[in-house]
């Protein structure tokens, strides 16, 4: 690895502990309740609905993104779909639950510069990172937490 990669590495991952350390202080903010049961969430009970990207679902785990708080969401890629460079205003943990998400960054959608992410992997993107995705093999189910309020802006675009 040259210089700017292990820099590269290292700043993320500092973010990437950092974010770790907000989602634990939000969730661990709330006091214990002994009247509170965990909830199961099954994909199959998910009720999608279609995003700012065309071929992309969104279903809301917890919280709501567009509002103050820890939130977690699924976004389904249909097979093919490429998701366009875009932003958020929030530092998002992403982990793929099934398929291989290709990744990139930049302002410029490149296939050739992405990186491909099995089920399980996970990708902290930064606030305000231009970013772009691509489901090149088939559907693809990513779970993204973050704290919000959140929102979406493509490249060239004004869109929340």
């Amino acid at each position: 690895m040259t210089g700017d990669q292990v820099k590269r590495a290292y700043q993320l991952a500092l973010r990437a502990l950092c974010a770790t350390c907000l989602v634990v202080a939000a969730v661990s903010a709330a006091p214990a309740r002994e009247d509170a049961t965990p909830s199961i969430v099954a994909v199959e009970a998910l009720h999608w609905s279609p995003t700012p990207i065309r071929g992309v679902d969104g279903a809301t785990i917890v919280g709501s993104p567009g509002k103050g708080g820890l939130y977690v969401v699924y976004a389904r890629y249909a097979a093919g779909v490429r998701s366009p460079p875009h932003t958020h205003p929030d530092t998002r943990i992403v982990t793929v639950v099934s398929g291989t998400f290709y990744a990139g960054a930049g302002t410029e959608f490149d296939g050739s510069k992405t990186e491909a992410l099995k089920p399980g992997m996970t990708i902290v993107v930064p606030a305000r990172a231009p970013h772009f995705g691509w489901a090149k093999d088939g559907q693809v189910i990513l779970q993204e937490v973050g704290v919000g309020p959140t929102g979406i802006d493509l490249v060239g675009r004004n869109r929340h």
